[in-house]
């Protein structure tokens, strides 16, 4: 059993190195050991960074081929079980040479080559597919698009697999560099940050990598002149005058080689960040530093770029209205009401579609005030009365000047189509 906190002794002893490999044993851990000198210190160190290498590969499969037995005459069941084991055995010896190849510890050889055979790949499939199309349709243009496709595949896959490599190498040299502090805590500290970041970062674009290979290596320079005042402390309190001597080595050990990790963290997270931004699958993967700007009316006129525009034009796009082209918004605190050139969308303050009406469909528009409330009345076609009802006038003057115009936009549009 390997879970619970029943087995947080086995995973310190892995994380220190304290293994045990012995006469016919097998693999196991020395549990509650201390490495009291310098030369198990090293031999520690160094078998918690071959586990590390080890255990720590990317993209790897493990491909078993399958066994049929017919007509097959067993006498005992250990004899299947062990036509069976060494099936299993043999077909796991052949997977070796993947799984090395798949290695952190070596950059991920394998996904970097598989990488680079995609984009030669494409690189030469897709002009002749261009070609060949471009003759069957006579449009010589299409070798050139198939040209760039192709080109676009080998830059994309090249990118995003020397990346991949090179952030694999600087993030196995920080972890390694982590066990060389002697500062356990620290180790488990950090060890614990990236399990919890791992998903986060398969989504993380070029500046989020940035901003927090940033923060690592702010912490990293912290953690070591933080490390050469409190190691020392603790020290003396835990064992005295030596104590204190072991923390000032630890300290000083610190100051050096955790700014140090804090740097191979910007590093690897800048390269992730441009892994995730090259989609090998597809091209690049935009991510806007802002909403993208609003476009307005059927001719998609460009005015100076307003932030709470954009927003509505993005908002416009998820909605019923999506494809329809942004006229203008109005946000009333608790609704907003968006305006594509065909319709009239009022959205709640979570999201909910709360009254769509198509300008074809209004008559006419009326502001009344009822005990201090002021209702927005729109007047349909067949007597339908829509109203909303506002604790402001401005607010409700505002939004029945906005339909007013929207109205107005909607009757010039079809004046000129007639």
């Amino acid at each position: 059993e390997f879970e619970g906190p029943d087995a947080s002794a086995i995973h310190a002893a892995v994380r220190k190195g304290d293994l045990l490999i012995g006469n016919g044993t097998g693999l196991g851990v020395k549990l509650g050991s201390k490495n009291k000198t310098l030369g198990l210190v090293v031999q520690g160190m160094f078998k918690s960074v071959l586990v590390d290498a080890i255990l720590r590969c990317d993209g790897a499969s493990l491909n078993l081929q399958g066994v049929g037995l017919y007509n097959y005459t067993s006498t005992s069941r250990a004899q299947l079980k062990t036509y069976l084991g060494a099936h299993y055995l043999a077909s796991f010896i052949g997977n070796v040479p993947a799984l090395i190849g798949s290695l952190s510890a070596v950059g991920n050889p394998l996904g970097l080559m598989r990488n680079l055979g995609d984009g030669v790949s494409d690189f030469v499939s897709e002009p002749v597919r261009g070609f060949k199309q471009g003759i069957e349709e006579m449009n010589p243009g299409l070798f050139a698009e198939g040209l760039a496709r192709g080109t676009g595949s080998l830059a994309r896959h090249t990118v995003g697999g020397f990346a991949d490599s090179v952030a694999l190498l600087a993030q196995t040299a920080a972890s390694n560099m982590a066990v060389l502090t002697l500062d356990r805590k620290y180790a488990q500290k950090r060890d614990r940050i990236m399990r919890l970041k791992r998903k986060e970062k398969e989504t993380t674009n070029v500046l989020d990598s940035l901003e927090s290979g940033v923060q690592k290596l702010i912490n990293g320079v912290l953690e070591g002149v933080t490390g050469v005042v409190v190691k020392p402390i603790k020290g003396a309190e835990r064992s005295g005058l030596e104590g204190f001597f072991k923390g000032v080595g630890k300290g000083l050990l610190g100051l050096v080689v955790k700014p140090v990790i804090g740097t191979t963290d910007l590093l690897t997270e800048a390269l992730i960040g441009v892994k995730n931004s090259v989609n090998v699958d597809g091209g690049f993967v935009l991510v806007p530093v802002r909403p993208r700007r609003a476009l307005y009316g059927d001719e998609r006129v460009t005015k100076s770029y307003k932030l709470e525009d954009a927003i509505a034009s993005a908002a416009s796009q998820q909605h019923v209205i999506r494809g329809e082209d942004y006229l203008t918004h109005l946000d009333m605190t608790d609704r907003v009401a968006l305006f594509s050139v065909k319709r009239l969308l009022v959205l709640s303050s979570s999201g909910e579609e709360l009254l769509l009406l198509s300008y074809e469909s209004m008559n006419n528009i009326k502001v009344a005030t009822v005990d201090s409330t002021y209702i927005v009345k729109i007047y349909c076609d067949e007597n339908v009365v829509e109203e909303m009802s506002f604790d402001e006038e401005k607010t409700a003057i505002t939004l029945a000047a906005k339909i007013s115009e929207a109205l107005y936009y909607a009757k010039k549009k079809r004046a000129g189509r007639n």
